[in-house]
């Protein structure tokens, strides 16, 4: 049976009660926040405990679903952030093999797919009652584009693709869309898209509510994503859109997943071997750099000339990133200047 950390008896009385949350306020001051009605899902107001820092949720043996339908071996997702740990205990799993359409990444915690490829969900809450919402928003994993809303790129979106001319009007803008629940809502405010999705209750037999995605749009796309890194954001929420928990997925959609989940887990190790030889030669904490990011453009005369410009700014600051130990703050820049040099050769 698939499922999920379950709060036993004795889990419950440890959970924080009224003279704990006021020797918590008098020492960091304030009021903590409590949500308003949790006795919508069935739990008692003394039942519930509320954790507002990071949850790491330990890796769990792999499951096997007890119905025949589902023979495939799932596991649970772990690293991430759990805003309302207990006791809704909201987790999602992932199948262990997508075949040639998906491919999941345990070393860099992150899902590489194919455009236009479903990528199954299943998720567990606890109790797994009706009255919430599930929602869908992919974002930007580096803090310097956090406020950029993600969408699909002037070639994608465009009423000339085929692939739009039988999509509904209002999801043309989104790269996620959900393909098994019609009731999903397509929302956009302030320039940021998500899906928002009713939950029901799993039909009798299952222990999960499935969810499939598609994505409608490439991490390569020069004018939109811009090789950035992006991630889906699951937040579970009640009717007044409050966030009950959050969990998240890394996600990238290119041609060939396979090949770049051979390339993310080569690039996280060599990141990880330089952190640990600098941090092993000096001894010292890492030097910070300026960060501002300077646009050049250049006339270049000579094809020669031209890469040796390009490849004299791609060592700077390989150089940087390895002197200062942030890697996934350069990334983006030197593989852009990765892309215009194979471009020219």
């Amino acid at each position: 049976m698939l499922g999920a950390n379950v709060v036993s008896d004795s889990q419950e009385s440890a959970l924080m009660d009224d003279e704990t949350y006021k020797d918590i306020e008098k020492t960091f001051g304030g009021t903590l926040p409590v949500p308003e009605d949790m006795n919508g899902f069935g739990i008692p107001d003394d039942k519930y405990g509320i954790l507002t820092e990071s949850v790491d949720i330990p890796p769990g043996k792999r499951l096997k679903s007890k119905t025949k339908e589902d023979e495939d071996i799932y596991y649970p997702l772990y690293g991430y952030t759990n805003y309302l740990a207990l006791p809704l205990n909201f987790q999602y799993t992932l199948a262990e093999n997508g075949g040639q359409d998906w491919s999941y990444s345990q070393k860099s915690k992150k899902a590489f797919l194919k455009m236009e490829k479903t990528l199954p969900l299943r998720f567990t809450w606890e109790p797994a009652t009706s009255g919430l919402f599930l929602r869908t928003k992919l974002i930007f994993v580096l803090e310097q584009y956090k406020n950029d809303p993600v969408r699909r790129c002037p070639n994608h979106v465009a009423s000339t693709n085929y692939i739009n001319q039988s999509m509904d009007p209002e999801r043309i803008k989104h790269v996620v869309h959900c393909v098994n629940h019609a009731a999903s809502i397509y929302e956009e405010e302030n320039e940021h898209l998500s899906i928002l999705t009713p939950l029901c209750t799993p039909e009798p037999g299952s222990q999960y509510f499935p969810m499939c995605f598609k994505f409608f749009c490439k991490n390569s796309c020069t004018s939109g994503m811009n090789r950035r890194d992006t991630e889906l954001e699951f937040t579970l929420e009640d009717k007044r859109k409050q966030v009950l928990a959050r969990q998240t997925l890394g996600i990238r959609i290119c041609s060939c997943p396979k090949r770049d989940k051979q390339k993310s887990e080569a690039d996280l190790e060599r990141t990880i071997s330089v952190k640990r030889e600098f941090a092993l030669t000096s001894g010292k904490k890492l030097p910070s750099c300026d960060t501002h990011v300077y646009k050049v453009e250049l006339e270049i005369v000579g094809k020669e000339n031209y890469l040796s410009v390009n490849k004299y700014a791609y060592d700077i600051m390989a150089g940087q990133a390895a002197r200062t130990g942030q890697h996934e703050f350069f990334k983006p820049y030197m593989d852009e200047i990765s892309r215009k040099v194979s471009l020219n050769h």
